[in-house]
């Protein structure tokens, strides 16, 4: 039976979410959702979809839909969520999850509906990330010691990119949880459980927060991690600079793997000798990735486990909200060290 999708939010919902259901053959998406009338309809006539609307709410609890796919603002995620659960839907949650840990205990707190809520943590999926994820399990580089993240961009510097909701830290907004959290998760998923955090957090390009804001948003900031298993690891962000370069090192006792991007290309450096070692993903994780690579490449093979765990099959690592509650906790963690200066420990986030 094919599963039909009402997308929400048509701006990365367009370039992410709607080419991966598309390419599938075991979705359909069946309507399209924007408060712009006019993309709503363009998005329906171009890809072919038979419904177009502006009232989200509509969309979550459409007949024609099965699973809710949520690509607004972060501000909107927990009550789009829970109506779609309510209304019997499946649902996908684009990053940032949700703004705090108290909305998604109270979405995990609908798992008796039992359908599937998933956050769109799919970078895990991306080609040569699985492949990382292989090679650290297989000890390819010894004990991981070190990870360090650098993630810049002029995102915020182009006047078509200052979306409002990006400037209110008190609705999902910010560097910090818009770039860095969805590769937070990567880290959690490979090193464990984060014990403690410091962090420095400010903003370059803006002075106060938009109109009907309480906080201003972070576009820059330090973020260093200790991990229980004694890793530590150190992000590097800003969408305030004229250099846009994605880089990520994990250095263990026995060497060292250099990403590119978010998973574009990867190398080994072997301790020692310093000799590299340019490195290629299986040729059957590009194949369920329909070759692409990045967070292109890992939504194509989230959808397909979603597919799965839809189809009542066992879920097969699809992210879960408790996964979702442990990033959002290790966020407001980052935002507590930088708020009080001082050294936070995860267990006094709720």
């Amino acid at each position: 039976m094919t599963i039909r999708v009402g997308l929400i939010g048509l701006h990365h919902g367009v370039a992410i979410h709607l080419p991966a259901y598309a390419a599938s053959a075991k979705f359909e998406v069946s309507a399209v959702c924007d408060r712009n009338a006019a993309l709503a309809e363009e998005t329906a006539q171009t890809h072919h979809v038979p419904h177009w609307s502006t009232d989200a709410m509509q969309i979550a609890s459409s007949p024609e839909v099965d699973v809710v796919s949520i690509a607004t603002p972060p501000r909107t995620h927990a009550g789009l969520a829970t109506a779609a659960l309510k209304a019997g839907k499946h649902v996908v949650v684009e990053t940032p999850f949700v703004c705090n840990p108290a909305e998604v205990r109270a979405l995990m707190g609908l798992w008796r509906l039992r359908r599937i809520g998933a956050p769109a943590f799919a970078l895990r999926y991306a080609p040569h990330l699985r492949m990382v994820s292989d090679l650290l399990t297989q000890k390819r580089i010894g004990r991981p010691q070190l990870m360090r993240v650098d993630i810049f961009s002029d995102f915020l510097v182009q006047a078509e990119q200052n979306y409002r909701w990006m400037w209110d830290g008190d609705s999902g907004g910010g560097v910090l949880a818009n770039f860095a959290a969805p590769v937070m998760d990567l880290a959690l998923r490979w090193f464990g459980p984060v014990r403690e955090v410091s962090a420095d957090l400010t903003t370059l390009l803006r002075q106060t927060p938009p109109e009907g804001a309480l906080t201003l948003a972070d576009d820059t900031g330090f973020a260093t991690l200790r991990f229980e298993n004694g890793l530590l690891a150190h992000f590097s962000f800003s969408a305030a600079t004229a250099w846009n370069q994605t880089h990520m090192e994990i250095h263990g006792t026995d060497g060292s793997l250099l990403i590119n991007g978010f998973g574009e290309d990867v190398t080994l450096v072997r301790m020692g000798d310093g000799a590299t070692e340019p490195l290629f993903s299986p040729e059957n994780y590009l194949e369920e990735s329909r070759g692409f690579t990045s967070l292109a490449g890992g939504f194509q093979v989230f959808v397909e486990r979603l597919a799965d765990a839809v189809g009542g099959a066992p879920p097969a690592d699809l992210p879960t909200f408790a996964d979702g509650l442990e990033v959002t906790r290790l966020v407001e963690a980052v935002k507590l060290a930088a708020r009080d200066r001082r050294t936070v420990t995860v267990a006094e986030i709720p």
